[in-house]
């Protein structure tokens, strides 16, 4: 399987640690605004949104991290039923949930805080600080009622909001304090993902400095 994607992007963050979990081998193929000519071109072919991660599965391409998380569990998990993915559909429907809550809420709000360091080297505003916070007291709130973000046992939910939480760790975000129960699972992940320090912490020097260079 090829995988475009950035090491210092989030989202193919979460996709690597999957990979890591299931023991998967990807093609890594890096995509950054050096890329153009025919390799560019290949690219766009498979993502016209020009968005990584994009995976490519022999005759089958798709983009977005939290769609690539469920086909990877359908197509290569080696069951139907696996406890990061479990078949219930109870347990499916409360992962979507907390999925569709890091694409909609947490990682978006984080983006739109951090985001325009790049663009005009300052942070967003104070109304998109509060949103942020607001996503997080969520996440503080959905913890509060199971050890893990869809759950009593680890999911690829997890590795999506832990993904967006370590952007936010990665951006110095010192509020993420302020939330105890966040904190602590950050930190379980953190040790529990068997990927995490090669694909998430061995990055974050690299994209502290990325973000360095616009301040």
């Amino acid at each position: 399987m090829d995988l475009y994607y950035h090491p210092i992007s989030p989202p193919c963050w979460a996709v690597l640690l999957l990979g890591r979990e299931l023991n998967l081998t990807f093609n890594l193929k890096v995509i950054d605004n050096s890329v153009q000519g025919a390799a560019r071109e290949t690219f766009v072919k498979f993502n016209p949104q020009h968005q990584v991660p994009t995976l490519v599965d022999g005759d089958f391409a798709i983009g977005e991290s939290r769609a690539i998380l469920s086909y990877l569990m359908d197509a290569h998990a080696g069951s139907d039923d696996h406890p990061l993915y479990p078949r219930a559909p109870k347990s499916r429907a409360l992962i979507q949930h907390r999925l569709n809550f890091d694409l909609g809420m947490l990682y978006r709000r984080a983006y739109d805080y951090f985001s325009p360091i790049w663009r005009s080297g300052t942070i967003g505003t104070d109304a998109d600080r509060e949103k942020l916070r607001e996503a997080l007291g969520f996440l503080e709130e959905y913890l509060g009622r199971s050890e893990y973000a869809a759950g009593d046992r680890l999911t690829i939910a997890d590795l999506a909001l832990v993904a967006s939480v370590s952007f936010m760790d990665v951006c110095r975000f010192e509020e993420l304090a302020s939330y105890p129960k966040v904190s602590t699972w950050y930190e379980r992940c953190r040790e529990e993902l068997k990927g995490y320090q090669e694909a998430v912490a061995d990055q974050f020097s690299d994209a502290r400095a990325f973000i360095e260079q616009f301040k």
